[in-house]
């Protein structure tokens, strides 16, 4: 009966510990000033995070992480198999006015020119196209939308080989 009430115990000081922990846990603390507060909330595992800046001008939040922005939210495609290193979004409000920015980059071992030929034929309404080299370096612009809610895709890649990276960039105002 000892035994039964030992393992018992051991089994809700481990559950208990492994809540404790985190398993997937965010934490979050609150900083007030004069000025206003700020809210931060991190994901435990350091890769996720929020910032939120709230003063009598407006407020203003920051995301981050490899899923802070889909592919829906920037309106535009990602390029298929390629990884997220990084993403973000920022949004403000102020008064009756408000407007975001949304970031991902993405990398691929495809090659320059493969990645290229997929965003001419997969954005619409291109409104601006730049495709240079410049030194070492390959570089392609997208440009789409309308003021107030455009989209920009920069492609950049070593003209000697490696990685090609995509950075999108969507911006809206209200």
């Amino acid at each position: 009966m000892k035994t039964k009430i030992t393992v018992l115990c051991a089994l809700c000081v481990l559950v208990a510990a492994c809540f404790m922990a985190g398993c997937g846990r965010e934490e979050s603390a609150t900083f007030t000033t004069p000025e206003g507060k700020v809210t931060v909330t991190a994901k435990q595992s350091g890769e996720e995070g929020t910032v939120k800046v709230e003063t009598k001008q407006g407020t203003a939040t920051f995301k981050t992480g490899p899923q802070a922005v889909n592919e829906a939210e920037l309106g535009v495609p990602a390029y298929p198999g390629a990884q997220v290193v990084s993403s973000g979004q920022y949004g403000e409000t102020k008064d009756s006015r408000s407007g975001s920015a949304s970031v991902v980059l993405l990398s691929t071992n495809d090659s320059f020119d493969k990645v290229v030929a997929f965003y001419k034929a997969n954005m619409k309404d291109i409104r601006q196209t730049m495709d240079q080299s410049i030194g070492g370096q390959k570089m392609a612009v997208f440009m789409t939308g309308k003021e107030g809610n455009m989209r920009n895709v920069q492609i950049v890649a070593s003209a000697s080989g490696g990685p090609t990276n995509i950075h999108i960039t969507k911006v809206t105002e209200k």
